[in-house]
């Protein structure tokens, strides 16, 4: 491999990790069914406004849920502990990201719902191989560099 492909490479990877939500694989807890309602989830999603960051189907936003392997997102009580040691951690400093949900703002029942809701998301995103402008920026990477 030529170093001008390596250099595209390593240029390309990154952003198509960004744009295509490729992630690496991190080591989950076996998954178990959620216990909350997914029906009453989308309620807590869209009162919350979730979809402000999530996008309506968890797939667009600036924080994609649907196929995340974050290990938040791993069981459900992995994610209501995320929910609440952010508001336990920094309930008062201000965030651009995301917000604090003490139990109080957000009951455990409603936290299981919209986990639920939450784990119904999935990736409508192509195989990076089956991406034609991506294929075409590697074929390119690996021609001879000519100035």
């Amino acid at each position: 491999m030529s170093n001008r492909t390596r250099i595209v490479m390593a240029l390309v990877a990154p952003i198509a990790a960004l744009a295509f939500h490729i992630v690496p694989i991190r080591a989950q807890a076996p998954a178990s069914p959620p216990s909350g309602d997914p029906v009453k989830g989308k309620k807590v999603y869209e009162t919350f406004t979730c979809y402000g960051c999530h996008g309506f189907t968890g797939e667009t936003g600036a924080r994609v849920l649907a196929a995340s392997r974050s290990a938040n997102l791993a069981t459900e009580s992995a994610f209501i502990t995320f929910l609440r040691a952010r508001a336990n951690v920094a309930p008062t400093q201000p965030s651009t990201s995301m917000p604090n949900y003490s139990a109080t703002t957000l009951p455990d029942a409603q936290a299981k719902d919209l986990f639920a809701y939450v784990k119904t998301f999935t990736s409508h995103a192509p195989p990076v191989d089956q991406i034609p402008v991506f294929g075409q920026i590697l074929s390119e990477a690996q021609k001879p560099y000519k100035p």
